[in-house]
């Protein structure tokens, strides 16, 4: 039962500094910032955690499934890419899907250096 409350008090942190990133003046699109941000932090916590220290079960959950799930936004990017399509802006969608699929991988490669570097 408080796996439970470990990942809702992660998610509603995670929302709160998602939300907190929109009123930072971040020149570029916003959600792509912070699921690549995102994609960073769970790639060091997934290294760190799997090669160098154990750290407790409930820790995990609260900082990648609660903190990590609610501060990436993969419906909000779902919909910007929509957004785009409907607007005929084609290429722009295709330019953000992938640039955000490619470089949330890179950044889990990026937290796994980051980890090795602990």
């Amino acid at each position: 039962m408080f796996k439970f409350l470990y990942v809702g008090l992660g998610g509603a942190l995670g929302a709160i500094l998602r939300y907190s990133f929109y009123f930072l003046p971040i020149p570029y699109n916003k959600t792509i910032f912070i699921n690549i941000l995102g994609a960073v932090i769970i790639g060091f916590i997934s290294y760190f955690t799997k090669n160098i220290k154990i750290l407790d079960h409930r820790l995990i959950l609260f900082l990648t499934t609660g903190l990590c799930g609610g501060f990436t936004t993969f419906s909000t990017f779902s919909l910007e890419t929509v957004e785009l399509i409907e607007k005929n802006q084609f290429m722009s969608a295709t330019l953000y899907s992938l640039g955000s699929i490619i470089l949330s991988i890179i950044g889990i490669y990026i937290g796994y250096y980051l980890a090795k570097l602990f």
